[in-house]
């Protein structure tokens, strides 16, 4: 319950931070919309590729199959690459902003724009590396079937806890891809505790919130079933879509700005505005909490 009560404090203090710079949301929308664009501009590509290759087996023609895997993973490859440069690059500007909220001053867009323009350079050597390693697990996915998927399952999981603070580090040490990747391992693990158990307890809390996004359609299916009529489910499920694109925007927007607050108490020992440092410290657990010096 301890876990549950922590997690839930520093998600108030961190909607606390969102309620206080509203327009934060912009960047998680923008992120979104384009990255669905990125999407749809893929998936002609993705789904001819997929052709080709199948009709190649069925025709025993090896070579072009071959080829078309391999047209596959170039795909793959720049997917991700686009997709992680557009996340990053808002990612970046709203942790940005979120800098300058704990600083005492007020963010606006165009700062958090101007700061993530700036990192061009270290944002698209992340989304580099970041394609690189996805489609490295992709391949290794596909080619060792259950083996492979368990693999990339623990692979993934581990590269996500190691590159929790990348962001922040690009935002504040301004540090190249392989170098953020290493101080926010360093960070990590010199204040590790139960932060990721936290982190678990964030992840459980907002999953119960998600489940009450699908409220209405529930609502709405039952008195469908009971009237036995189509509308009441579809005005259910409209409002249960609207509800999670909602949910969507302010945890993520939230996540973020949490991220950019564990990461200033972990590496400088501050406590961010609008953060509580009992919250703070309870993140890190027992290990020794940071000084007022950076690592």
């Amino acid at each position: 319950m301890a876990l549950f009560r922590r997690s839930g404090e520093l998600l108030k203090q961190s909607f606390r931070v969102l309620r206080s710079d509203k327009q934060l949301l912009i960047f998680p929308l923008i992120s979104a919309v384009t990255c669905f664009v990125v999407l749809l501009s893929f998936a002609a590509p993705f789904l001819i590729a997929a052709m080709s290759g199948g009709i190649a087996d069925q025709h025993g023609k090896p070579e072009i199959s071959s080829g078309m895997r391999a047209v596959g993973f170039a795909l793959t490859f720049l997917f991700y690459f686009v997709t992680y440069t557009i996340v990053v690059f808002f990612n970046t500007a709203l942790v940005s902003c979120a800098m300058e909220r704990f600083d005492g001053r007020t963010p606006t867009l165009s700062s958090g724009m101007r700061a993530a323009t700036a990192l061009l350079p270290q944002i698209l050597g992340w989304a580099l590396l970041s394609a690189t390693v996805g489609t490295i697990l992709r391949a290794i996915e596909e080619r060792v079937g259950f083996l492979g998927k368990l693999l990339t399952a623990l692979g993934g999981a581990a590269w996500s806890i190691a590159t929790y603070f990348v962001v922040p580090v690009l935002v504040v040490e301004k540090a190249g891809p392989l170098t953020a990747v290493k101080r926010s391992v360093a960070v990590l693990s010199k204040n590790w505790g139960t932060a990721v158990v936290s982190n678990v307890g964030l992840g459980l809390i907002n999953i119960g919130l998600f489940l009450l996004c699908l409220i209405p359609v529930a609502a709405g299916g039952a008195i469908s079933i009971w009237l036995q009529h189509w509308i009441p489910v579809a005005i259910g499920g409209f409002f249960t879509i609207l509800a999670i694109i909602l949910f969507s925007l302010v945890t993520s927007a939230m996540n973020m700005i949490l991220v950019a607050a564990l990461y200033r108490f972990a590496a400088a020992g501050t406590v961010p505005a609008g953060f509580v440092e009992a919250d703070m410290r309870a993140a890190f657990g027992p290990k020794k909490a940071p000084k007022n010096s950076a690592i």
